[in-house]
């Protein structure tokens, strides 16, 4: 009986196995745990350059360049008008003093004018061929004078006309740019300034004469 007991126990416990490892290889294979990508580590791929700071290098270059090309196309206006003021003074001046400066301005700025045109042809800036309309005014209204009206006036307006040339090519020359026009302004500064200092002199030269003769 005890035989016959032990024999069904053993019976059934081989049966529980053969139905766990049945169950076992019915359940399918477990797939790896894939990482998500944010945890694969940061990407390397270097960003492009902002098209901010392109956009902002060339804008500085072309506002650089339009001054330049402003202050060849002023100057070469600026020494058109003075030869025209020279060869005034020649003609209506009965003062030597007078008349030699207006020689001056001819020669000078003849001579300056061919270095800014060549400065201008060099960066591709278009060489104005007259004085502006504010210089041709300041002629007419000059060539209405004569004598010791004329004298005074002239030398007056040589003053002003020399001390705002020599304040903007001063600026062109302290700029820091590397270009003909920059080299152009140091060039000339010396001349104009010699201009003024002449240009000083002989107004005050005129008004001396002129408060004697008032005495």
């Amino acid at each position: 009986m005890r035989l016959h007991t032990t024999h069904a126990v053993l019976g059934g416990l081989a049966a529980v196995a053969a139905m766990a490892t049945l169950n076992a290889s019915a359940q399918p294979p477990s797939s790896p745990t894939r990482q998500p990508p944010s945890a694969q580590g940061p990407s390397t791929q270097p960003s492009p350059q902002s098209p901010g700071r392109q956009s902002s290098g060339r804008s500085s270059s072309s506002a650089q360049s339009a001054e330049e090309s402003k202050f060849l196309q002023e100057a070469i206006q600026g020494n058109l008008a003075e030869v025209e003021m020279g060869k005034l003074a020649k003609e209506r001046s009965q003062n030597k003093d007078v008349r030699d400066y207006g020689q001056m301005l001819i020669d000078d700025h003849s001579k300056g004018n061919e270095k800014a045109k060549t400065a201008a042809k060099a960066m591709s800036v278009t060489a104005p061929t007259a004085p502006s309309a504010k210089q041709k005014q300041e002629h007419d209204m000059m060539a209405k004078l004569s004598g010791s009206q004329f004298d005074s006036m002239f030398m007056s307006h040589m003053v002003q006309d020399h001390t705002e040339d020599i304040a903007k090519y001063t600026a062109q020359a302290q700029s820091g740019d590397s270009s003909k026009a920059t080299d152009y302004a140091k060039d000339s500064l010396p001349t104009l300034r010699s201009h003024l200092s002449k240009a000083q002199s002989i107004e005050s030269k005129l008004s001396d004469r002129s408060s004697s003769n008032a005495r």
